[in-house]
């Protein structure tokens, strides 16, 4: 803890931190701005460090400029009570001194419409909103408080000045209270308060009643005694405002350290939703993540799925690739695919298409879905003609003859997602179907439609017969007319082209020059409205005509992150009203209205918080200086004020302890800690300090007149005379002059003293318990009070002869000085008891502000683990942190990896088809889809076996199941290693997919069904990756992927059909085969394929696998969470899901161990 403290405050000194990513229109270079790679200290933050390989650094003024103004708004609630205060002592010198002349009367007066003009010049300028009056906003916060504290100190010095007869301890209690309220209320930098007008108060209050003083032989002893007691309440002032500033910056770094850390995790949240939203639909992410975690009650998974109807589907597929695709390796294949299709990603983007899914060199995707949108087919030929064109780079790359087959049809789909795992969304009805056929029986370079997409045309193309019909019987069947499309009629209008246009145009008013060139390019745009030139290009044109280089732009927009992280930080810190947001969650009593928030406030402490009651132990030492100076120094005295001392310095030093853990005992340090831990022990021990040292001063009242009875230093006789004088004060002037100097001779000044200093010394009392941060305003409020009124009665009643002693002194005046300072003490009595309350209202804001942060940080938190657990459910772990740690990669690159040794698996259910109908009873088709979603869903949920940790799920292809054991980052294979150690996976995959076998056999049972699995099974290198980097779309390729799905096509139903190098490497391990016979495989010619029949006994143990892994222990750390999966099988996987995430994150240790790549946990299992 004091390590963070030191950072924190180092943090704020130095100026260190970074920016966020929303834009912000502010003025460049109004700050400068520096990158280097961070150091230690820093405050990495904003996201900057983490995706820009840098730190932004707030310059320090900038940083020092946002406290500023954070800490004087936060003080500056605390005025109303000064000027309070001030009001209270103006009423008081208006009415408490009633012989004073009519022009002090009137002065006084005029004092008060002085203070009230402020007190509403400070509410316009708090309040006012109106347009006319915000200019004067900031000026007149800026003034009044300086202006208030000059008229209180003008009252005060016309007040002294204008008296008569004047004494210093007659307003020394205002003296006393003004001294600290200064220091506690004044919203007012440091260097100001204490070098000016902290010294000018303090000056003023002492020189002043000490000028204007009448003659008495005891002035040096009570300025000495005023001198001691006003520096303490400017102590107490000192101690209070220090602490409150430490609490403020406290404040102030823990909400800019979680503002930097909600921003991180906000910009990877909006990276993770980026990468969400480009896979799945918005509404099927937000509903999926509303979902997560949940477990479900209903007798079937949970379903996203929603029909549309109006949808028009594009299927285009590359004719003559498997031609070329034998001339390249899997690696260029692959790359080459990516640039491809990233241009049809673009294209997507510019016609407003959904592209649904990439299946080798076949993409398609969907127009009116999810959206509904009148021009869906207009779109979507739009679409297939730019997309024929943009093979042109596949021609040019390749020096081949290429070309794209378009298929178009528009009907109804169900879209959405099926499954637990590795979700891809994806359409399905009869449909979508006849659009693949569409595709399949068109033509090379040209896009073939159907009549129902014909109808939604408008006009907009020309087209001509294509009779489709005749070459796909499904099409005859499903009574279509099939056309191409001739020509375009009305060119598709770009809007980003439109834009460029305009700024091409009004660049071209400026010079001939460049206004040909822009005709030029208008022409160019013309002509490849539709093709590849798509919008982002244009922009990137549109950048470099503008004479902006990606620098200057780069420049820019982290100069943009800079401001927006200081508007953000400003608008957190500066401007903000928790003063005012407060009032909605508290009562009357200022009790938190949700009672948990209140029960964790009475728990909390603030750090140090215990150091006020320093205050207390300093007025009971300041007891024992001044009553030396002004009291009757007697034994009796000085033990009643010295035995208090004990007890106060014993609780407040085991308060206070934990405050100084460097420099005490640990021992002592802990004791501290535990007994502060104890809310009701540590209130106790603040109420007994405060009872104390209010009691000590009232028992000492009582021995003040006890003394000077016992001492007879003033007689019964003396007693009775000075009493008597109160009651013929009136009448002073009818006595004879003789007779009232005797009785003025009868009792020495030197040696009564003054009693008034006791009432003036409670108000220092008062102050004390005022700061006591253990206590809640109410409990302090009735210890002022309670204080404040048995002071005020031993003043009227038990000290009354005294009191008459020292208005013997002050000539008689009017009102005794015993009420004068009753009423003086009862004024800081009011003004400390809504301070109190001020107090407790300051700290509520600040510990509910706390909160708020927390929060919010852990909201933004919780979203991001949200969107964290549906991408990695989309992805695999190592993909995902790729995409989102690489904001600023080229939305083109080419993400892949080979693997030399992984098998790959395809289960499909061939009667499923013959299942599926759209029919009414069906729900159009739900219900089969609903099925089907039970049958893959229960596939994924083998996945979570721990036995199956290796196996990763690829994707679904309607009922087709895709598998791959061996895609592990983390694995180390020695050279010479065995075939049971580098096949083990494979024998694991086998194990699978008898597991599915069963998972379908209960399935069947349940549901009264015959669905059976045909599955193939391969091996050797494969290339996996990510193609359409716009719209990541994981997959695997190669050879060895093809032969695999050849094996589950050419197989027989309820069989495992595998390669003869497949069935040598498995019967290693117990399988047993039989030999099918030769196997006409596409692009392979013959194979010979074999049976599997099942396991031989003598090696029927599980294969495990001896695999060695660059982080040995991560698996058997992991194990437990796999159980955990597998314990809820019956449940929604997702709930296990955020559990394993939970679990991970608790145990992770290192960055590279938190990618999981080669453990049981994140991703081989959560490569979905």
């Amino acid at each position: 803890m004091p390590e963070d403290k030191a950072t924190e405050t180092a943090n704020l000194e130095n100026g260190q931190t970074t920016a966020a990513s929303t834009p912000s229109k502010t003025k460049r270079l109004r700050t400068p701005m520096r990158r280097r790679p961070p150091n230690e200290g820093d405050v990495v933050a904003g996201g900057v460090g983490i995706t820009g390989g840098g730190v932004v650094i707030l310059p320090q003024h900038v940083l020092n400029e946002l406290y500023h103004n954070y800490s004087i708004k936060q003080r500056r609630s605390g005025l109303k009570w000064f000027l309070f205060a001030a009001l209270l002592f103006n009423i008081w010198t208006i009415f408490i001194p009633w012989e004073q002349a009519y022009t002090t009367r009137v002065v006084n007066c005029c004092m008060l419409k002085a203070y009230l003009t402020l007190g509403a010049l400070l509410h316009i300028g708090r309040r006012s909103e109106q347009p006319s009056l915000r200019r004067f906003r900031q000026p007149l916060l800026t003034i009044v408080p300086r202006a208030l504290w000059l008229l209180s100190m003008l009252h005060f010095a016309a007040y002294v000045m204008l008296q008569d007869s004047f004494s210093p301890r007659d307003v020394l209690g205002w003296a006393i209270l003004l001294n600290f309220l200064i220091y506690v209320t004044l919203p007012l930098p440091l260097i100001f308060l204490g070098l000016v007008v902290g010294f000018c108060t303090y000056f003023n209050c002492l020189s002043l009643p000490v000028g204007f003083s009448r003659p008495d032989p005891l002035i040096s002893d009570q300025a000495a005694a005023n001198a001691v007691l006003i520096a303490t309440a400017a102590l107490i002032g000192l101690l209070y405002y220090f602490m409150g500033e430490a609490k403020q910056k406290r404040a102030f770094l823990e909400a800019k350290k979680s503002l930097e850390v909600k921003m991180v995790i906000e910009e990877q949240s909006a990276e993770q939703e980026r990468l969400l939203l480009s896979v799945l639909p918005k509404h099927v992410a937000i509903k999926m993540r509303e979902d997560l975690g949940s477990s479900s009650s209903e007798a079937f998974k949970k379903i996203y799925m929603s029909r549309h109807e109006n949808v028009s589907i594009l299927y285009a597929d590359i004719v003559g690739f498997t031609a070329i695709s034998s001339t390249y390796s899997a690696q260029d294949l692959v790359k080459m695919l990516n640039e491809l299709f990233a241009r049809f990603d673009r294209l997507a983007e510019k016609y407003q298409q959904l592209r649904i899914k990439i299946l080798g060199d076949c993409y398609y995707c969907i127009s009116g879905a999810p959206d509904e949108r009148p021009d869906h087919a207009v779109l979507c030929v739009h679409m297939g003609l730019s997309m024929v064109k943009a093979i042109k780079y596949v021609q040019q790359k390749a020096n081949s003859p290429v070309d794209m087959r378009v298929g178009i049809h528009t009907g109804a789909v169900l879209a959405g997602i099926l499954g637990q795992r590795q979700w891809q969304f994806d359409v399905y009805s009869k449909d979508v179907e006849l659009a693949n056929k569409m595709e399949s029986s068109g033509k090379a370079g040209r896009v073939h439609i159907s009549d129902k997409t014909l109808a939604f045309l408008n006009g907009e193309f020309e087209v001509e017969p294509a009779f489709g019909e005749k070459r796909e019987e499904l099409l005859r069947i499903a009574g279509l007319k099939t056309y191409f499309i001739t020509k375009v009629v009305k060119p598709f209008a770009s809007p980003c082209a439109k834009k460029i246009h305009e700024t091409k145009t009004e660049n071209g008013n400026h010079s001939p020059e460049s206004n040909a060139s822009s005709n030029d390019s208008n022409e160019n745009v013309d002509d490849d409205n539709d093709a590849t030139v798509d919008d982002e290009e244009l922009l990137a044109q549109s950048v470099v005509l503008n004479g902006h280089s990606p620098t200057a732009a780069e420049d820019e927009e982290e100069q943009i992150k800079l401001e927006n992280f200081k508007q953000r930080l400003k608008d957190e810190l500066v401007t903000r009203d928790g003063h005012e947001n407060l009032t909605k969650d508290t009562n009357i009593f200022l009790r938190f209205k949700n009672l948990q928030l209140e029960q964790a406030y009475a728990v909390y402490r603030e750090p140090y918080s215990s150091l006020p009651l320093l205050a207390a132990l300093l007025v009971q030492c300041i007891d024992v200086l001044y009553s030396y100076l002004v009291l009757p120094r007697s034994t009796l005295h000085f033990i009643n004020i010295a035995a208090p001392l004990v007890p106060i310095a014993m609780l407040v030093a085991i308060s206070i302890a934990e405050s100084f853990s460097g420099m005490l005992p640990k021992f002592f340090v802990d004791v501290s800690k535990r007994f502060n831990d104890i809310t009701f022990v540590r209130e106790l021990a603040a109420i007994i300090i405060a009872l104390t040292i209010g009691l000590s001063n009232v028992i000492d009242m009582f021995f003040f007149v006890t003394f000077v009875r016992t001492e007879h230093i003033v007689s019964e006789s003396e007693f009775n005379a000075t009493a008597g004088l109160e009651e013929v004060v009136t009448a002073e002037h009818l006595l004879p002059e003789s007779f009232v100097e005797q009785m003025r001779e009868a009792v020495p000044t030197e040696r009564v003293l003054y009693p008034s200093y006791l009432s003036n010394f409670s108000v220092l009392i008062l102050i004390a318990i005022a700061v006591i941060a253990q206590l809640t305003h109410l409990t302090k409020i009735l210890l002022l009070l309670s204080i404040a009124a048995l002071h005020c009665y031993f003043n009227v009643c038990i000290m009354q002869d005294l009191y008459a002693l020292e208005d013997d002194l002050a000539h008689q005046p009017l009102i005794s000085t015993r009420y004068c300072a009753s009423g003086l003490l009862l004024v800081a009595a009011l003004s400390l008891s809504f301070l109190a309350r001020h107090m407790d209202h300051e700290d509520r804001v600040i510990f509910k502000w706390k909160t708020e942060v927390a929060e919010q940080k852990e909201t933004a938190n919780d979203m991001r683990q949200r969107n964290e657990a549906l991408v990695y459910n989309v992805l695999p772990v190592h993909v995902a942190e790729h995409f989102m740690k690489n904001a600023k990669r080229s939305h083109d690159d080419l993400y892949s990896q080979s693997y030399a040794e992984v098998g790959v698996l395809f289960a499909s259910m061939p009667n499923f088809s013959d299942f599926y109908s759209e029919e009414t009873v069906n729900n159009q088709g739900l219900e089969c889809l609903r099925f089907l979603n039970e049958v893959i869903s229960d596939f994924d949920a083998l996945l979570e076996l721990p036995q199956f940790q290796d196996i990763i799920k690829i994707k679904t292809i309607g009922s087709t199941y895709m598998a791959a054991s061996g895609i592990n980052l983390q694995r180390n294979l020695r050279n010479d290693a065995p075939i049971s150690e580098r096949w083990s996976h494979l024998a694991l995959l086998v194990e699978f997919a008898l597991e599915l076998k069963h998972a379908l056999y209960g399935i069947n049972e349940q549901s009264f069904n015959h669905f059976v699995l045909k599955m193939g099974i391969n091996h050797g290198p494969i290339t996996a990756g990510v193609i359409g980097a716009r719209k990541p779309h994981y997959d695997i390729w190669g050879n060895t992927v093809n032969v695999a799905s050849r094996m589950e096509s050419t197989g027989k139903a309820g069989a495992v059909q595998v390669t003869e190098e497949t069935c040598k490497i498995l019967e290693q391990f117990g399988y047993t085969f039989q030999q099918r016979g030769l196997v006409v495989v596409k692009g392979k010619g013959q194979l010979m394929t074999y049976y599997l029949q099942g396991k031989s006994e003598i090696s029927a143990a599980e294969p495990k696998a001896a695999v060695e892994l660059h982080e040995p222990e991560a698996a058997t750390a992991a194990a437990p969470v796999s159980l955990d999966c597998s314990a809820e099988l019956e449940a929604d996987i997702k709930t296990p899901l955020l559990k394993l995430k939970a679990q991970d994150a608790a145990t992770e240790t290192t960055p590279e161990t938190c990618l999981g790549n080669g453990t049981l946990a994140e991703s081989q299992s959560l490569l979905e």
